[in-house]
């Protein structure tokens, strides 16, 4: 885990980079300088907070053995819950049709800027606070168990983020889960190194990685899929380009567009567009709320799911006259940033949540460093994507990130700390003996 700051203003720069070198242009509107300085106050509020957190004395010595025993009895009861509950929500819908799946997501987008309540199933409900229970056990399972069960990884961990994908016909979910998990092989570097210092870290055999090929190969294959089932119902790549000229305000043209069209063709540009467009968005359409959005503070009814859904069923036509304003603006759908989400909740009150964001980020980075209680990588990989999807949205505002946040610090309070053990001076025989995790107290 690097510096979190130092990982934020990475993250931007190649954002910025990659909206100017490739051929994107708003149609209507344009980068302002008051936009830019917004954005530069948020990233300078996020910076502040890390520089808030004294560095952290390196600890040599004795560290805490941890038992996760508790911890992935909790985290595994609430994923069958969730697949049980996803089982029966599937039942009624035809999650294979593509075409049909993206006619559901824009009417449930219909119904959402409406302010109608949502018509999902308790069913549906009871696993949207569920689910996000496997990221933590993905993140436990990764980190800390030298050979990770391959079969309760894929039980407990992969398939409720599966069926969650297939049930509301997104791609948010899955993305999700698979950037944790690759987040989550950095952390587990640390740990072995820490756990077993002086020797080469074991690494995942070949039938781990051949697994997350084929988990990473079918994710990629169902995104473009999903791209395309929305493209045909629409009138192809042909007619996406025009939509998003006519209706998003942006359009992807130019000397190096022309170059693309010709040598790549117009479905593979227009892979590459929506890709990156996702990566991008949050830049131009942030820029567009700092400048012009003069509405109320929502006070997490944009950036956050589960307010948002609550508002719904308390009052509706606060919502929608909320989402009809970012309408106005040609906002409403689009990707904001964290920064444009909480600028649209809290106007720049959010700068202090910026500030504490950082600041949190950097106490998990000092006590992972201060190397005296492992627990604390449970959290690097939820850090590091954070701050990645900051291109989209806050930690908790994207895929449900509040209640993935939730059962992260239940993880963290269950699992226990043990007697302390050493890092520096045994031998490296005996600290081949020392537990891991529960699947050595069987």
């Amino acid at each position: 885990m690097t510096n979190p700051a130092v990982s934020m203003l990475k993250v931007w720069f190649i954002c910025v980079a990659i909206y100017f070198l490739l051929p994107f242009q708003l149609v209507e509107k344009q980068l302002t300088i008051e936009g830019l300085t917004v954005l530069g106050l948020f990233l300078g509020a996020f910076f502040i907070g890390t520089a808030a957190i004294r560095p952290a004395r390196l600890k040599v010595g004795l560290h805490q053995k941890i038992v996760f025993a508790r911890t992935d009895r909790l985290l595994q009861v609430v994923s069958v819950i969730a697949v049980i509950s996803l089982l029966i929500d599937l039942q009624s819908k035809d999650v294979f049709d593509l075409a049909l799946s993206y006619e559901l997501r824009s009417d449930q987008a219909a119904a959402l800027m409406a302010g109608s309540a949502s018509e999902s199933s308790m069913w549906f409900q009871i696993a949207f606070l569920t689910y996000p229970a496997s990221y933590a056990y993905l993140v436990r399972v990764i980190v800390f168990d030298r050979r990770p069960n391959l079969a309760r990884l894929a039980a407990f961990g992969l398939l409720p983020v599966l069926m969650i994908t297939l049930a509301i016909g997104g791609r948010a979910p899955m993305l999700y889960g698979i950037v944790v998990s690759l987040a989550a092989l950095g952390a587990r570097r640390t740990f072995m190194l820490r756990q077993y210092p002086g020797t080469t870290p074991r690494r995942l055999g070949p039938l781990a990685w051949l697994c997350a090929a084929m988990v990473a190969g079918g994710a990629l294959y169902y995104f473009i899929a999903v791209f395309f089932a929305r493209a045909e119902t629409l009138g192809g790549a042909s007619a996406m380009f025009t939509i998003a000229e006519e209706i998003w305000g942006i359009r992807f043209r130019g000397p190096m567009a022309s170059l693309m069209f010709s040598t790549l063709g117009e479905d593979i540009t227009y892979v590459i567009f929506i890709f990156t467009w996702y990566v991008v968005q949050g830049f131009p359409m942030g820029n567009i709320l700092f400048t012009e959005y003069s509405g109320p503070m929502q006070l997490g009814v944009y950036g956050v799911d589960l307010a948002s859904a609550l508002v719904r069923r308390l009052d509706g036509e606060l919502v929608a006259s909320h989402f009809d304003t970012l309408q106005q603006l040609g906002t409403y759908g689009f990707l904001p940033s964290a920064f444009g989400s909480l600028y649209v909740d809290f106007w720049l009150f959010g700068l202090v949540i910026c500030v504490i964001w950082g600041a949190l980020c950097a106490l998990v980075f000092q006590r992972i460093r201060a190397a005296k209680d492992s627990r604390w990588l449970l959290f690097a990989p939820f850090v590091t994507i954070g701050i990645l999807f900051s291109l989209i949205n806050t930690p908790i505002g994207f895929s449900n990130g509040l209640m993935t946040h939730v059962w992260l610090l239940v993880a963290f309070l269950a699992a226990r700390q043990g007697a302390p053990i050493a890092t520096r001076s045994t031998p490296v025989i005996a600290r081949r003996t020392t537990s891991l995790g529960p699947s050595h107290h069987r």
